[in-house]
């Protein structure tokens, strides 16, 4: 080890309490702005995944609604006549017709009622696009059966829903639940599904759709299928799975700057609490300071003695600091939990989120070090050595 950090490391023992102070002021400033970055952390490697995962491809919806599927419509606006023509479209392997319904019913989160997406569809090539998916407890329905429902997996654990259960819908109807889907950390677990035609019999909506989903052969991809389907339909709004989740991203970049702003102020509190302990512990070395520059060391060995206890300050309080920050991306999974019921986001503390942390604190180290060793650097030498 180099003689000025071996130095360095050694005076950072002398005053014990005081330099445990500032490592716990740097691990807090870490810690939080590590927790806060976890977050959209963990949302985009969710999103990514939504990518690698089984379902529909392309979203066809009319023009003017909200964008799916973050804000899906549950009124019927197309005419289920379109099917075969979309099916049509060179590249489309499958389509399928969604009539969306919803329910409160229980489940219940910080905010009050938990909503439950209940899907109206055919069950025709429910797992042919979503090749991953399987029934846990009880069956999947026909399109003949009533008024039934499937509950994806992680519907079933939000409701405290089973087989044999009634799942009330908003206006009041009610579905027996005669399915559990297995929980495979798919989009799909979050939605509950039931035969179009019961619910489109249910609310006298006979020959309406919400939306259409499509998946794309394999030899034609989604981008071409997108295409063909906007010149076909220019009265309606396609859009494929990647354009939705880019567009997702855009918006969790915004979150991101503003997390990384807000935790700014941390930062700012760590580089004082290690700027504070390195005035007040480099005032009283002063004469050891002059000293060392009488005996031969040069004024860079100063710098680089008084900059590398600085940094090791910080970089142990990093190093805490990351630890903190994944306890509270666990804390804030479990806030999300509680005020929006479980989702397929979740905080995440990455490699790049962790290297991310121990950086800052290697620069909170090298910034709080300059005040102090440019106040050594000033002062002359005579004037150190008969300072009391």
């Amino acid at each position: 080890m180099k003689s000025h950090i071996k130095l360095g490391t050694r005076n950072l023992t002398r005053r014990r309490g005081r330099s445990m102070l500032t490592i716990m002021g740097v691990a807090l400033a870490i810690g939080f702005t590590v927790g806060l970055l976890s977050i959209s952390e963990g949302f985009m490697s969710a999103l990514d995944g939504m990518l690698t995962g089984s379902g529909p491809d392309l979203f066809v919806r009319p023009k003017g609604g909200s964008k799916m599927p973050f804000g899906m419509q549950g009124n019927a606006m197309l005419d289920a006549d379109l099917l075969p023509v979309v099916r049509g479209i060179p590249g489309v392997e499958f389509v399928e017709p969604i009539y969306q319904a919803f329910s409160v019913d229980g489940g219940s989160t910080g905010f009050g009622p938990m909503m439950t997406m209940v899907s109206g569809m055919p069950a025709d090539d429910f797992f042919k696009i979503r090749p991953t998916a399987s029934i846990a407890r009880g069956r999947f329905f026909s399109n003949d059966d009533g008024a039934v429902v499937v509950l994806g997996g992680v519907v079933a654990e939000n409701t405290g829903k089973d087989v044999g259960d009634k799942l009330e819908l908003i206006s009041g109807r009610k579905l027996e639940v005669i399915g559990i889907m297995e929980k495979t950390d798919e989009p799909f677990d979050y939605f509950a599904y039931s035969p179009i035609a019961s619910l489109q019999k249910m609310f006298r909506d006979s020959g309406r759709v919400s939306y259409f989903l499509v998946k794309a052969s394999e030899e034609a991809g989604p981008e071409s299928v997108s295409e063909k389907l906007s010149k076909a339909f220019p009265h309606l709004d396609v859009q494929t799975v990647r354009e939705l989740i880019s567009e997702a991203k855009k918006m969790l970049s915004m979150a991101r700057a503003v997390h990384f702003g807000v935790s700014c102020f941390a930062l700012v509190i760590g580089v004082l609490f290690v700027a504070c302990t390195m005035v007040m512990s480099v005032s009283e070395r002063i004469r050891e300071f002059a000293t060392l520059r009488v005996i031969g060391a040069s004024k860079g060995f100063v710098i680089r003695m008084i900059l590398a206890e600085s940094i090791i300050l910080s970089v142990v309080g990093g190093a805490l600091g990351c630890c903190i920050g994944v306890a509270l991306s666990k804390l804030i999974d479990l806030l999300i939990g509680y005020f929006v019921g479980e989702t397929f986001m979740s905080a995440l503390v990455s490699p790049r989120i962790f290297a991310v942390g121990l950086l800052i604190s290697v620069l909170i180290g090298a910034f709080a070090g300059l005040l102090p060793a440019a106040m050594i650097m000033r002062r002359n030498i005579a004037d150190s050595l008969r300072y009391e």
